[in-house]
């Protein structure tokens, strides 16, 4: 029983640390397709209220990118401690664990009320969708360049990559029961006098 947790453990830490950075590589694609798109507008397009918009969106973005790298810091704590690789459990791998489950946990339930608010706020109407396309084909035709999006896949990929995140946090709990349980198991078999199994 203790290879399969073991085995799971390893797999559980190298999950975290590539879910950790999944939310970096996010937030670094995160603004690229409106931003372009508003920033290709000419100026008559750019209302105060796009405007406004767009700065929000700048400003929650840049702490996402800050927030992606506090993550990748605090995954590692787990391959600091030897989380990945312990058979016992002491108080460092219980507290790299809390800590990536909290931090998983806050960054997730942050980031996906301000995604989910920024969406609702993108397509309210701020931006009349069918002006500015008709405007960029125009600009096209003539031989410009004019970025237009209706996509939405920047907004509705982060159910993913937030719930991958989240994912690997109740693994990391279910995983530290199950060790738990195991070193119990253990303690007591060894008190006994019995054989643990492996």
């Amino acid at each position: 029983m203790y290879k399969k947790q073991m085995a799971l453990q390893r797999a559980l830490c190298i999950l975290v640390v590539a879910a950790s950075a999944l939310v970096f590589v996010y937030a670094l694609g995160y603004m690229t397709d409106v931003y372009d798109m508003i920033y290709s507008l000419r100026e008559s397009y750019k209302t105060d209220e796009i405007k406004a918009f767009l700065e929000d969106m700048d400003q929650f973005n840049g702490t996402l990118v800050r927030v992606g790298i506090g993550l990748i810091l605090c995954s590692l704590t787990l391959l600091l401690t030897n989380t990945h690789t312990r058979r016992k459990y002491y108080i460092g791998n219980y507290a790299a664990t809390g800590l990536n489950v909290c931090a998983a946990t806050a960054v997730s339930v942050w980031a996906h009320s301000n995604i989910s608010a920024f969406k609702a706020r993108y397509f309210s109407g701020i931006i009349d969708f069918e002006v500015v396309k008709n405007w960029a084909d125009r600009t096209a035709r003539n031989g410009g360049i004019s970025v237009y999006t209706d996509s939405t896949f920047w907004f509705d990929v982060h159910w993913f990559v937030f719930g991958l995140l989240l994912a690997a946090a109740v693994l990391l709990i279910l995983n530290t029961i199950w060790k738990i349980l195991l070193m119990r198991d253990e303690s007591r078999a060894l008190a006994t006098g019995k054989a643990v199994s492996a």
